[in-house]
């Protein structure tokens, strides 16, 4: 069911009685004709402005992402919140109502006595760079039915963008025909086609509405493909780039590439550039040009180059010895030893060179764990100490391998 703010109880008996009411739907509405939760390419070209008609569903959504990619890899992200198509307005900065109608269309097609509201919004973009693409908030509550791109603020210099391609919302349907899809509000509610018309005029713009029956002729479709592919690559180490591409619906698109690494290998299906570089692959791989084509278009990705770094040198990893000794209990002399202090360590990479000392004042200690021990063979021995610091015999020498 839509969002509703509140129902009078003249509503509430309007909906419960088309509980009753058979379905008078000839013709399924069947056509997306708006977008959401989508990336729509738009007409390579520099704009200052971007302009949008629609509105949120199923209540109002404050702060979504509408996000601009140019053609240099680079984006602009505007917020915006969205009132509510059954209302009321909330007036959010950046929002104007372009289309207020007294009646909006049910699941069945029926007219409902409910005001429907159609939002323009406007968002500044970067004219100095050139635009391909426009990706919506991945919101199904956020719906778009128009849009236009301008280069000034006269509208004679406007473009309407085609949604053809990535329509997935069938927003208008005629009087009397069943939305499919979800309608409007993913609830099977929609705009009407007598209302609607095939344009809309606000703010100085003329939207073209992709309204059933409408004979407007869309903007063409440019082949377009991008990406921003790694510059380096490292011996050793698995390398992969695989482009973005949109294109008119239907394209068959076949993917070519010129300079390719000789360490890589190419995907003329999906234009993927992958391999791992070995020992000897050359230095730098330079102009490689990934390009695309549908057989009418072709786009290219400006020429880059690969520089292989060496292979990444593992440094070796500091190893642990655990040392452990049964606690003496008598002297040399077979006298009882009564000022043990402690212990005393030697230890080293050759048994004639035992260079490393450590000591353990304890005397219940019975042993040591001694690190950052390099890999290789090492040695070890260790000796009893007394409280006047005389050292006893030292222990058989013990080794260790570290790995």
């Amino acid at each position: 069911m839509p969002h509703v703010n509140f129902v009078s109880a003249s509503l509430m008996t309007v909906l419960l009685s088309m509980t009753y009411f058979p379905a008078v739907a000839t013709v399924s509405g069947g056509i997306p004709d708006a977008v959401s939760n989508a990336t729509i390419p738009l007409p390579v070209g520099n704009y200052t402005s971007l302009h949008l008609l629609g509105s949120a569903v199923n209540g109002h959504h404050t702060n979504q992402n509408f996000v601009v990619t140019y053609t240099d890899g680079t984006t602009t992200t505007i917020k915006q919140s969205l009132s509510d198509w059954w209302g009321p307005p909330q007036d959010y900065p950046g929002e104007s109502i372009a289309m207020e109608m007294p009646y909006l269309l049910t699941p069945t097609g029926a007219t409902l006595d409910h005001v429907a509201y159609l939002y323009r919004y406007t968002f500044a973009i970067n004219s100095a760079k050139t635009v391909k693409s426009l990706t919506l908030p991945a919101n199904r509550n956020v719906a778009i039915l128009a849009v236009d791109v301008s280069n000034t603020v006269v509208p004679a210099e406007s473009s309407s963008v085609n949604l053809s391609a990535v329509a997935n919302v069938v927003a208008i349907v005629k009087n009397g025909t069943a939305s499919t899809k979800g309608g409007w509000d993913n609830e099977g509610y929609a705009y009407s086609a007598s209302l609607l018309g095939t344009s809309i005029t606000s703010g100085g713009l003329t939207f073209k509405l992709s309204a059933p029956g409408s004979t407007a002729a869309p903007v063409a479709q440019t082949l377009q493909i991008s990406g921003a592919p790694a510059t380096t690559a490292r011996v050793g180490q698995f390398y992969s780039f695989t482009p973005t591409v949109v294109a008119p619906a239907g394209s068959s698109l076949t993917y070519r590439v010129a300079n390719k690494p000789a360490w890589a290998q190419f995907n003329a299906m999906t234009g993927a550039l992958s391999g791992t570089p070995s020992t000897g692959s050359a230095a730098t791989d330079a102009d490689i040009v990934v390009s695309v084509s549908n057989g009418a278009q072709s786009a290219a990705l400006p020429a880059f180059n690969i520089t292989v770094q060496p292979a990444l040198v593992t440094p070796a990893v500091a190893g642990t010895a655990s040392l452990t000794w049964s606690r003496p209990t008598k002297n040399a002399n077979g006298t009882p030893l009564t000022n043990l202090a402690g212990y005393v360590i030697r230890y080293g990479t050759s048994s004639t060179a035992l260079n490393n000392e450590i000591s353990v004042a304890s005397a219940s200690a019975t042993g040591v764990e001694i690190t950052n021990l390099s890999p290789g063979e090492w040695h070890f021995e260790v000796a009893a100490i007394n409280t006047a610091n005389v050292e006893g015999q030292f222990s058989a020498i013990v080794g260790k391998t570290i790995q």
